[in-house]
Order: C-alpha cells, then structure tokens, then sequence
C-alpha cells in the first residue's frame, strides 16, 4: 500500500484522454441528424427559437421525444448534458414540478434503452438550467441519448432550448482533461470535508456510495494503467 501512495506521489504525468470529446449537440444552429417524434413540428431553427420543442405525452399517450445522433464515447467515463429547459405553465395554479421532471435515456445502436436519469426541477423560472450525468456502461461502443418528459402533459409540458453534451473522465476531480496527481490532492480535500463541490459519479470511483480512501487507491490505479 504505502509503495503504490510513493510511486503516486512521484507520478508527474498524464494518462489520459481529452475530457470532452465531439460528441452531439442541440441548438438553434446545430441538430443535425437529431430526431423530433412531434410529427406537427419540423426540427428547425425557427421553432426550437421559438420553443416549440416540446416534450409532453399527448392525449393520444403519444410520447414526444427528442433524440440525438450515434455517438461513441469511452466507457466508463461520465456523460455530461446541461439542458436550456423552457416552461411556460410554472406560475399556473396547480402545477407540479414532477410533470416537468427531464429523463435522459442512453440506448444502444439498435434504440434499446440501457440505463437512464431524471431530473426533477426545483424553484422553478421560465427558463432553466438542467444538469444530467451518467455513467456510459461498458462494452457499448455506440450510443444515441434519448431525452424525454415523460409524466408531461399539454399542461405541464417543457420545451428543450439546447443541450450541451460532454465527456467526463471518472477521477478528474479538476476537471483538466486528465488524471493526474492533482487529482488525488483534490480527493483528499473532498475526504477532509475541505470542499464539497465534486459529482459524486466523477470521485465515487468504486461506486460504494461515499468518498474515501478507498478512491483514492482508484486513482492511482488510473494513473499507473
């Protein structure tokens, strides 16, 4: 044990890949190849300006889903997406933010549904800022993300504005594009309660629910593959 910590503590090197790759984004000026199941609507600058990007469940219990591209992206690592999320309806009488509730959905090539995340709002505007992270699984070269509101209705509905999309490496803890001893001084602060600002997908590298010495090992794992 205390071999692996010196060899670490002498590791001055980066073994790594970039944290955010090209993967698919969602904008007025970049959709290409996305995919709206609102038949009335055509995916166009126009509209997505306009906020008529909706996704609800009409009441036909159609679900209108927004989906992006094939993309590869390294597994294991975290998928990172921030949603510009429109609602109109949040200063009705009656509204419930779960109706508004985002679920991100990774599927493989085929469209099968793998793993998924939901984002519930809180102290909500008209427009607002979301986060979604997920692990990407291993063994799936290929993925599309699927994002949808499920428990929405034409009374409760949201409308997607644009979605950034980023990869981040498991153990980066500065966000640097890779994984180094910095990364390990950042865990330690973390575990000393120093800082709290860290995705626990991101430092909970043996996925036991908590931050402890234990990653730390896992960095330094990462560091001498």
């Amino acid at each position: 044990m205390m071999n692996r910590v010196l060899i670490s503590l002498l590791l001055s090197f980066m073994v790594s890949a970039a944290a955010y790759g090209q993967l698919p984004q969602f904008s007025s000026t970049s959709f290409e190849d996305w995919v709206y199941t609102n038949p009335a609507v055509e995916l166009n600058r126009d509209n997505i300006l306009a906020n008529r990007i909706y996704l609800y469940t009409n009441s036909q219990r159609m679900p209108f889903t927004l989906t992006s591209p094939l993309f590869t992206c390294r597994s294991g690592s975290v998928l990172d997406m921030n949603v510009t999320w429109i609602t109109d309806q949040w200063q009705n009488e009656g509204f419930e933010e779960r109706k508004v509730a985002l679920t991100a959905t990774i599927l493989d090539a085929n469209g099968a549904p793998v793993d998924s995340v939901t984002y519930i709002p809180h102290d909500l505007s008209r427009t607002n800022h979301v986060n979604l992270s997920i692990v990407v699984p291993e063994g799936l070269p290929r993925m599309k993300v699927r994002f949808a509101s499920w428990k929405a209705d034409v009374k409760s509905n949201g409308a997607v504005r644009q979605i950034e999309m980023g990869s981040l490496l498991r153990g980066d803890l500065n966000h640097d594009g890779a994984i180094t001893i910095s990364d390990i001084n950042a865990m330690i602060d973390v575990i000393l309660g120093d800082t709290d600002d860290v995705s626990m997908l991101i430092a909970d590298l043996n996925d036991d629910g908590s931050i402890t010495i234990a990653d730390i090992n896992c960095i330094i794992d990462l560091i001498l593959r």
